[in-house]
């Protein structure tokens, strides 16, 4: 098992995001919390099965909503930092660039 570290900037999507969606129905921003938080439990048992973004980061997608988690697996140490709630009409592979 890994040890989830999530970054301030993912912590503020998060809530971005479940203040919009609850915002446009009754228990949507829960909904969200859910999705993320079955994820996360996801990430922490097996980092390493999830789809590359680049060299440095890996993302999920959240089921029902069009946002992926963005992370970094450090496999020394055994710790996953959470990066990004991203949501999916950007493009995460020109944000998350490998050289950052």
């Amino acid at each position: 098992m890994y040890k989830l570290q999530i970054r301030k900037e993912a912590i503020e999507q998060k809530q971005e995001a479940f203040a919009w969606y609850g915002s446009q129905r009754i228990n949507f921003g829960n909904e969200l919390l859910s999705g993320v938080g079955a994820c996360l439990q996801k990430i922490a048992q097996h980092p390493q099965h999830y789809s590359r973004l680049n060299d440095r980061y890996r993302r999920i997608q959240t089921k029902g909503f069009p946002r992926l988690l963005i992370f970094e697996i450090e496999a020394q140490s055994k710790i996953v930092y959470i990066i990004s709630l991203f949501h999916t009409s950007k493009n995460p592979k020109r944000e998350y660039r490998s050289e950052e």
